[in-house]
């Protein structure tokens, strides 16, 4: 599925009422959402320079996600599953393999490696 069309799809299923109230990632769960929106939208739009500083952030992201996931209701984790999953596709879409390969050569879409989130840097 395309990014944008998983952005869509987000932004049309809303935020579970019961969310309101949480904290994810060190911020509320609507600033959460407009910082992984900007995110997406920038990726998009082929504006996002991923960083070290986006990427590390987008991986604590990730795994603050899917530890609320594991502990909500259904509704909460169908949300933090598609949060979850866009910031999974920024990984993927704009990361550094994007801006330049190691060799000059343009990045296939077969050579893309999907995120697994739960595998922390150290």
């Amino acid at each position: 599925m395309q990014l944008s069309q998983m952005w869509r799809e987000h932004l049309q299923a809303g935020c579970p009422a019961e969310m309101r109230a949480v904290n994810i990632a060190g911020m509320s769960v609507g600033a959460l959402d407009a910082e992984i929106t900007a995110c997406v939208s920038a990726c998009v739009t082929h504006s996002l320079k991923m960083d070290s500083r986006i990427e590390r952030r987008l991986h604590d992201i990730a795994h603050a996600l899917e530890d609320v996931q594991e502990q909500g209701t259904p509704e909460v984790a169908a949300y933090c599953d598609r949060l979850n999953k866009l910031v999974s596709a920024v990984l993927v879409n704009a990361g550094p393999a994007d801006i330049s390969a190691t060799n000059g050569a343009a990045v296939t879409e077969a050579a893309r490696q999907p995120v697994r989130p739960r595998m922390r840097r150290r």
